[in-house]
């Protein structure tokens, strides 16, 4: 806007330069998904290290892999990731939900007074006890003592985490009124309808106190295909961004072979990618690549150019017992560290690939065998003098037969980088006058953006007219769709193919020959 003038002197007025920096968005932030014996249900829980996880979900495997997958997440990497306890919650009926230990305590009248729940759903919540106790100092205040019953590797049980609050009330205006001033990491405490301000009896009755036991938690039937596209639903609600998607296998319900579909769609219209596990029934390569039981099948309804599938399972030792864990876990966290260290457009895959915090891998395979599996698009994980590492990068679309040009890993992760970073950082074009200013301002912006990948070496060509183009004039945007409100932006980019197969050619040199 012009300056206003009024009186004789030197006007200042700052004018925008027009650039608006797109800043490069993650690239291995993951989401995991699966069963779990504790923790929040359905609800996305960011996780920046393993104690965080542990914390909140603990390190028990009785529901499935959830706890190994993301311990190899971390130990191979990974720096950011959310997890999500998948459990029926509305079922008609009621016996198939997840639901939370509980326990009501009365006071001497037998009215009841306190209610004592589980943090989480699930039968862990049944391990959880409760001492109330009354101080002979006060005829209203009352101590409570929470703790766990865990078995014992020898036999029995012991007490776990044990806490004790003194002199609490049931009364609001107390200052240690029970329900606000008790924090435990097992359990919560609430009031009945109506609030009842009489102390709770001691449990159940004494001396000595007996401990009362939270019950009725439950970890709900076998989960089906459709309790994990209601997750996609609350993910897509509740977590701005993610690149990486991992289902880790359940001990009970949907097999991962029925959900890779509606997984690897919703991974699409986030501009996602799905890690895949082996099927159990690959036990050999040709069941591996069998038409039947092998990776074909796998492709039915997949969105095959955002997924990958990884082969065989890893090894993992606990308590001394050797035991098979999917791998896409560990390739995820994989993937963080070389985007780390080379960038996206490096095939996570090669010597500098190798998977960390195993021990071994179900099978082993030659380099014949891995050249059956390779054109198939089965990522062959392998064991080398250097460690175990992955050997392979295609996606599910790279089998030989197809020709897609989207056959490997880096550059369908390079598009998606490339297409999320140019999604949130062309918001501002919205609604701006549409004509040669705007047009100008985004060639300016897209072109730094993939300038600088280009000088970081993402792309191909040894100049930047060969690794990309940024296009946005009167050509790509007509006067009707002017008229409509649209602009058209074409972005081009010569990606960096990985280096797949190395052919040396060798040649003796004959002596000259004097003439």
């Amino acid at each position: 806007m012009a300056v206003q003038t009024s009186y004789p002197g030197v006007y200042v007025q700052e004018v925008p330069s027009g650039v608006r920096t797109i800043a490069g968005v993650s690239t291995s932030t993951t989401i995991f998904i699966g069963a779990a014996v504790w923790g929040p249900v359905n609800e996305p829980v960011l996780c920046l290290n393993y104690s965080d996880f542990d914390r909140t979900f603990t390190s028990s495997v009785a529901q499935g892999d959830l706890a190994r997958s993301v311990r190899l997440f971390f130990l191979n990497g990974g720096t950011k990731c959310y997890v999500m306890r998948v459990g029926r919650e509305n079922d008609i009926t009621p016996a198939n939900n997840v639901s939370t230990s509980t326990v009501t305590l009365d006071d001497a009248g037998a009215a009841d007074t306190l209610i004592i729940n589980a943090r989480y759903p699930g039968v862990l919540g049944d391990s959880v006890r409760a001492i109330v106790e009354h101080p002979p100092a006060s005829a209203t205040e009352f101590d409570l003592t929470l703790f766990r019953l865990v078995p014992k590797p020898s036999g029995g049980f012991a007490e776990s985490d044990k806490q004790t609050w003194k002199g609490l009330s049931m009364d609001p205006v107390h200052p240690r009124y029970a329900l606000k001033y008790v924090d435990y990491k097992w359990a919560v405490l609430d009031a009945p309808t109506p609030a009842n301000v009489n102390r709770p009896a001691i449990t159940p009755a004494g001396p000595p106190p007996v401990p009362a036991a939270l019950t009725t938690g439950g970890d709900g039937v076998a989960l089906a295909t459709t309790d994990y596209d209601s997750a996609y639903i609350t993910i897509d609600k509740e977590v701005d961004l993610f690149n990486l998607m991992v289902l880790t296998r359940n001990n009970t319900g949907a097999t991962l072979k029925s959900l890779w579909g509606n997984a690897s769609v919703f991974c699409q219209q986030k501009r996602a990618f799905l890690l895949m596990d082996p099927e159990d029934s690959w036990t050999t390569v040709q069941k591996a690549t069998d038409n039947v039981v092998g990776v074909s099948t796998l492709r039915t309804g997949l969105v095959s150019d955002h997924s990958a599938v990884y082969y065989p399972k890893l090894i993992v030792n606990e308590n001394e017992t050797p035991v098979e864990v999917g791998p896409s876990g560990a390739i995820a966290g994989l993937m963080a560290r070389i985007d780390s260290s080379r960038g996206v457009w490096k095939a996570p895959a090669g010597t500098e690939a190798d998977i960390r915090g195993i021990n071994g891998l179900e099978y082993r395979f030659s380099d014949g065998e891995n050249g059956v599996l390779n054109p198939r698009a089965v990522n062959t994980l392998r064991i080398f003098p250097n460690g175990i590492v992955s050997w392979g990068a295609r996606t599910m679309d790279g089998d030989d037969d197809f020709g897609s040009e989207y056959k490997y890993v880096p550059i369908r992760r390079t598009a998606l980088f490339i297409e999320e970073s140019l999604y949130r950082g062309l918001k501002w074009v919205v609604f701006e006058p549409n004509d040669e200013p705007l047009w100008s301002q985004i060639r300016l912006n897209v072109g730094a953006f993939m300038h600088d990948l280009f000088r970081q070496g993402a792309f191909q060509g040894a100049t930047k007219q060969e690794a990309y183009f940024v296009k946005c004039d009167s050509e790509t945007t007509t006067q009707n769709d002017i008229n409509l409100g649209v602009v058209n932006v074409w972005v081009g980019f010569a990606p960096l193919k990985p280096a797949e197969f190395v052919v040396l050619y060798l040649q003796q040199m004959t002596g000259q020959i004097q003439v």
